[in-house]
């Protein structure tokens, strides 16, 4: 890992990702979390202190840089907090072990997305769910072109961020159903296109 993912990275996304419009978004995305809960890149820990009604929250990510800011919002509340420092290709937690699995922004930065969702897939309980929101490709070829084009500049000091990948396809291909799919948009930011659901 270089100086600048280890060092500038994790500042980076402790500032761009706290703002109140990502908020909202998050407090959609976690009122569907339940049970015991996997967080797939915990990140700077914006979500932590807006979790409710869950057991138990296992925080994984691979940078302890971020691990560190993210205890820092990991206040005493009604359920369990267990860091886990590590990569999502390989979570180090046994088949069926959570009911829950969240990921805020995070399948649009690892190196390989469809090994991370085989993981999700097989450490869910068979009737949990896998919640998310993530940057991905828009349906729109022209806008799907620039966000390449874009996305072969920024992914290098972005944290690896993929503006163009197509989400649900991914989700489908590794045996996925979609329960639920939404598209929030976010201001000023036209070449951003989410997807927001629930899928098991």
């Amino acid at each position: 890992m270089s100086w600048y993912q280890k060092v500038v990275v994790p500042r980076l996304l402790n500032s761009e990702m706290g703002s109140e419009e990502l908020e909202k978004i998050r407090r959609v995305v976690l009122a569907d979390a339940a049970g015991i809960v996997l967080e797939i890149g915990v990140g700077p820990g914006y979500n932590i202190p807006l979790y409710k009604n869950i057991a138990k929250l296992y925080a994984l990510d691979p940078s302890k840089e971020l691990i560190e800011i993210a205890k820092t919002r990991a206040n005493p509340s009604d359920f369990s907090i267990e860091f886990l420092n590590g990569g999502a290709e390989n979570i180090p937690l046994p088949d069926h072990a959570v009911d829950t699995v969240v990921s805020t922004w995070m399948l649009c930065s690892v190196s390989d997305p469809k090994k991370v969702l085989s993981e999700i897939k097989r450490i869910l309980r068979p009737q949990g769910n896998f919640i998310f929101v993530d940057h991905g490709a828009s349906p729109n070829p022209a806008l799907r072109i620039i966000q390449t084009l874009l996305t072969s500049v920024t992914k290098y000091f972005t944290g690896n961020c993929h503006y163009d990948r197509k989400i649900e396809e991914l989700m489908k291909e590794v045996g996925f159903t979609i329960k639920k799919i939404e598209h929030p948009r976010e201001k000023l930011k036209p070449l951003i296109y989410n997807y927001q659901g629930i899928a098991n």
